[in-house]
C-alpha cells in the first residue's frame, strides 16, 4: 500500500496540547509515526526560545519546527529566520502605551484586549506588518508570513511535497497552515470556521485528538480521503457551472469510442494537475502528449535510440517533485513492453514508499497492461491511476474493480458502445441512462459517472493551454502498417507514403492528373480522417479538394493549399527525424 501521508504538520497549542508539554501518549504516537518513515513538522505560533525553555527536548521529537507563525525554521541545518524582524520601533511605542510586548527573532506577541492599540501604532508608525489572532494571543509578523509559507520551507528541506502533507491544528492562525497542504484536520476543541474548512473533524480534542489521527485509517493509508481544496475542473454543465473531481485520493478511468477526445481531456488533467504542484508519470504510447514538454514543470522524452533508465526515471521524479511524459510513440509494441519491464518496478517501488509520483497516467492503458509483471503492486497503491482507453474490458480485474470515477466521452468510433456498457457494469447504472445522456453529444462533450452512486454529470470539456495533436510521432516519422499507408495512383509508379512527412514529400512531386484524381475523389481529407484521426485537418483539406471539383482553384492550387495545411499543423514546429 502506498503512503499517501507523508508527513504530518502539527500546532502546538490547543492542538498537540493544552499545557507547556505533550502527554507520553502523544509523544509515543509521534515517535512510532516517525519510526514508520514518516515525517512529523511542529508548526506553532510560540517564539522558539519560550518554547525550548519550558519543553528542552522539543528539537528530538520532530523532524522540523517551524515557530513564530511561520517566521522562523528550526532543522538540521540549524536555526534562520524566513523573514525579517518585524520593526522594533513598533515594540518601543507600544511598550510606552503600556502593553506587554514579547519580542522574537520575527515577530512580536502581546494579547488579544491590545489589538486595538497594536493598530493604531501600525498605521500611525507605516511599519510593515500584518496582525495575526491565535485565540488569546496577538501576533505582529512581516506581510506575507504564515504557517503554511514557513511549512512549506520546512517540507522542501525534507525532500517531501506537501501533496504528501497532512496538516492539523485548532485556531485561527492554523487555516493557512491547513489549506498549504494536501488534507486539513481539526482537533474537536477547533475553533468553529476551522472545522468548517477542514477535510476530518476529529472526535478528540488536543492531544487526544492527535493519538486518534497518527494511529487512525487516513495516516496509515487504509482510508482514502479526497480533499475539498484540490480539485480539478473536467468542464462545465449546462449551465456553465464547473464540473469538479478531487485532484487526489481517487482512480479515474477515461473512456469511449476511438477518436472522441479522451486523450485531449487526459491533457487538460495533467495540465491542472502540475498546475498545482502534484508530481504526474505519463506514459504515453502514441504520442498525445509531447507538447505538454512545453508547459513549466514536464519534461517530455521519448529519443528512439534512448528512453530514460528506471534509476534516472525515479531520480527525475523525486527532483522537485517533476513531471514526466515518456512518449513510447517511435518504439514499437515489443520495445515499449521491454522498456516497462525495466523501469515499472522500480517506479513503483519508489512509489510505494515515497508517494511519487503522485499520479500515473496511461494512454491505451489496455495496451501498457498487457503484461502484468511490471505492474505488480499497482493495484494495492489505492490511488492515483488515471487510465485513457477505448477496451476497457481488456483492463485488468484487479485495476478495474478500483475505479472511482469513470468519463465517457461522447463520439462514435470504434469501441463507444462497448466502453458504455462497461462504465455501466462497474457503476451499477442503467446502460440505457447513459446512453440517452450522451445521445446528442456533439465533439468535446462527455459522462462524468461516479461509483458511489451519485447522479451522472453531463459536461462540454473545458479548453486547454497546451496544444494537443494526436500521436504525432507516430505519423509523422513512424511506419504505419501496409494497410494504412498512402498509395498514390498510378500504383505501378510505386509512390507509397509510409506516414505523414513521406506523404507530404511525395504530393510536392506527384504528377498533377494523379493529384486531381485523389482530390476529386476526396482520397487525401478521407486518408487523414481514417488513420490519422485528426477530423479537424480532414476538414480543412475536404474544402481544399472540394474546391477543385467545384473548378475555383487549379490541380497546383490544391496541391500547394493541401501541403501548406499540414506543415502548418504537423511539420512547422517538429524537430527534422532522426538520423537511421
Amino acid at each position: 500500500m502506498s503512503r499517501s501521508v507523508q508527513a504530518v504538520a502539527v500546532d502546538y497549542d490547543g492542538t498537540l496540547t493544552d499545557t507547556d508539554v505533550p502527554d507520553a501518549a502523544v509523544l509515543e504516537a509521534i515517535r512510532s509515526v516517525r519510526a514508520e518513515g514518516r515525517a512529523v513538522v511542529l508548526v506553532t505560533g510560540r517564539i522558539l526560545s519560550e518554547l525550548r525553555a519550558v519543553f528542552p527536548g522539543v528539537d528530538g521529537e520532530f523532524d522540523a519546527i517551524v515557530a513564530e507563525n511561520g517566521a522562523v525554521l528550526a532543522d538540521s541545518d540549524g536555526v534562520r529566520n524566513l523573514a525579517a524582524p518585524v520593526d522594533a520601533a513598533l515594540g518601543h511605542v507600544l511598550a510606552q502605551r503600556e502593553v506587554t510586548v514579547r519580542q522574537g527573532r520575527v515577530l512580536l506577541a502581546c494579547k488579544t484586549p491590545h489589538a486595538k492599540v497594536v493598530f493604531e501604532e501600525l498605521m500611525r508608525l507605516g511599519v510593515d506588518g500584518q496582525v495575526v489572532r491565535n485565540r488569546s494571543e496577538l501576533m505582529v509578523l512581516p506581510s506575507g508570513v504564515t504557517k503554511g509559507s514557513g511549512l512549506v520551507q520546512a517540507l522542501g528541506n525534507l525532500g517531501i511535497s506537501r501533496h504528501s502533507t497532512l496538516g492539523v491544528g485548532d485556531a485561527e492562525n492554523d487555516h493557512q497552515l491547513l489549506a498549504a497542504c494536501e488534507l486539513g484536520a481539526a482537533v474537536a476543541n477547533a475553533v468553529p470556521a476551522l472545522k468548517e474548512h477542514a477535510d476530518l473533524v476529529l472526535d478528540e480534542p488536543d492531544g487526544a485528538g492527535i493519538v486518534e489521527l497518527l494511529t487512525g485509517p487516513v495516516v496509515t493509508g487504509s482510508r482514502r480521503l479526497p480533499p475539498r481544496r484540490w480539485q480539478l475542473v473536467l468542464g462545465y454543465d449546462g449551465e456553465r457551472n464547473p464540473v469538479h473531481i478531487p485532484a487526489s485520493q481517487q482512480n479515474l478511468l477515461l473512456t469511449g469510442g476511438s477518436c472522441s477526445g479522451k486523450s485531449y481531456l487526459a491533457g487538460l488533467l495533467i495540465e491542472q494537475l502540475v498546475a498545482l504542484d502534484y508530481s504526474v508519470l505519463v506514459l504515453d504510447r502514441e504520442g498525445d502528449h509531447q507538447s505538454l514538454g512545453d508547459r513549466r514543470g514536464i519534461l517530455a522524452v521519448g529519443d528512439p535510440r534512448r528512453l530514460p533508465s528506471a534509476e534516472e526515471l525515479t531520480a527525475l521524479l523525486r527532483h522537485r517533485f517533476g513531471s514526466l511524459v515518456i512518449d513510447l510513440s517511435q518504439h514499437d509494441e515489443h520495445a515499449q513492453q521491454s522498456y516497462l519491464a525495466d523501469v515499472m518496478p522500480a517506479v513503483l517501488a519508489q512509489r510505494a514508499v515515497t508517494g511519487l509520483p503522485h499520479w500515473l497516467v496511461l494512454e491505451e492503458a489496455h495496451s501498457l497492461l498487457a503484461d502484468p509483471h511490471p505492474w505488480r503492486g499497482v493495484a494495492d497503491q489505492t490511488s492515483g491511476l488515471c487510465l485513457t482507453t477505448h477496451r476497457p474490458d481488456a483492463l485488468p480485474e484487479m485495476l478495474a474493480d478500483e475505479l472511482d470515477v469513470f468519463v465517457l466521452v461522447t463520439g462514435a468510433g470504434h469501441g463507444s458502445e462497448e466502453a458504455t456498457s462497461f462504465v455501466a457494469q462497474q457503476t451499477g447504472s442503467a446502460e440505457h441512462r447513459l446512453t440517452d445522456k450522451l445521445a446528442h453529444g456533439h465533439l468535446g462533450q462527455a459522462l462524468v459517472v461516479r461509483r458511489d452512486g451519485r447522479a451522472p454529470v453531463p459536461f462540454t470539456m473545458g479548453r486547454r493551454s497546451s496544444g494537443h495533436v494526436r500521436h504525432w510521432h507516430k505519423y509523422i516519422d513512424g511506419q504505419l502498417p501496409p494497410s494504412e499507408r498512402f498509395y498514390f495512383q498510378p500504383h505501378e509508379d510505386g509512390r507509397v507514403a509510409a506516414n505523414l512527412r513521406e506523404f507530404h514529400r511525395i504530393l510536392g512531386s506527384c504528377p498533377a492528373p494523379s493529384v486531381a484524381r485523389h482530390a476529386r475523389d476526396h482520397d487525401f481529407s478521407s486518408w487523414i480522417r481514417a488513420v490519422l484521426q485528426d477530423l479537424e485537418l480532414a476538414q480543412d483539406i475536404a474544402v481544399i479538394e472540394r474546391r477543385l471539383r467545384l473548378e475555383h482553384d487549379g490541380v497546383e492550387e490544391v496541391r500547394d493549399a493541401i501541403r501548406t495545411a499540414i506543415e502548418r499543423r504537423y511539420l512547422e514546429a517538429t524537430p527534422p527525424p532522426p538520423a537511421r
